[in-house]
């Protein structure tokens, strides 16, 4: 499969999520050495430092590893889930090594999400409210309501969304990759629609993460709130210094025409 030269999305990007991809597959087995830079550069006929952009984005990600001397290998998944990530909690699930199934509740609600202290700078625009559960070998672990903004995602109530990753439907569909966001953590107490979705009792603790993506200078367009039970699995976030492709996946964020 080629790149796409005329997409919006980086070259980098589009390897790392090929390359991503073949490891979700098989195709590249955990503690086996991926193509060398010059393979894969020779292969999709790009310059080897777009290779290396990628392939340090999977570094960073946690997916590879280079070995001095000798190449660089695939890693097995974690049993964390790194839900903080801009990637989103459907990639997090994938990269873990848990038996994971991710649901829709219910269809998606089209509604003015007004600002308050539960949605802070919401500009009181429309957005299309989407649910989902995840849940664990069947058991539920965290609860999940997105806000996306109608304005920058016409006709998402239309799109196939059951077993789809949001973020990929983001940047294969309306061409947009969020390039910063804003977090907030809290515990709260669950209601009894929480507790319902999350098969546990109305008070029990949980832990709240609110996020605000941006998309360039849209800010704010997508909101997720995403209720997290702590009691079986432990939710991480990994932290990384700015490089120079983070600022290039910045300045390539383009609207849809």
């Amino acid at each position: 499969m080629q790149l796409n030269q005329h997409s919006p999305i980086p070259l980098y990007r589009q390897l790392a999520d090929q390359i991503s991809g073949e490891i979700d597959t098989g195709v590249h087995p955990v503690d086996t050495k991926i193509p060398s830079e010059n393979e894969l550069a020779a292969r999709y006929r790009i310059g080897r430092p777009t290779v290396r952009q990628a392939t340090d984005l999977l570094v960073r990600q946690g997916r590879l590893e280079r070995r001095r001397g000798s190449g660089t290998y695939v890693l097995p998944p974690t049993r964390s889930i790194d839900l903080l990530s801009l990637a989103g909690t459907s990639a997090a699930l994938q990269k873990s090594d848990l038996n994971t199934q991710l649901a829709l509740v219910g269809e998606p609600v089209r509604e003015k999400l007004t600002a308050n202290e539960q949605h802070p700078d919401t500009g009181n625009d429309e957005h299309f409210r989407i649910e989902r559960r995840a849940s664990v070998d069947d058991v539920p672990v965290l609860y999940e309501t997105l806000w996306f903004n109608a304005a920058l995602f016409p006709g998402l109530d239309n799109q196939i969304l059951k077993d789809k990753s949001l973020s990929a439907l983001v940047r294969d569909v309306y061409f947009l990759e969020p390039s910063s966001a804003d977090q907030t953590f809290s515990v709260i107490h669950a209601d009894a629609h929480q507790a319902k979705q999350l098969s546990t009792s109305a008070g029990t603790a949980l832990l709240r993460v609110y996020r605000q993506l941006h998309f360039g200078d849209n800010r704010n367009a997508l909101h997720a709130e995403i209720l997290c039970l702590t009691d079986r699995f432990a939710f991480s976030q990994t932290l990384f210094p700015t490089t120079a492709a983070d600022k290039v996946s910045d300045t390539t964020t383009k609207q849809p025409s």
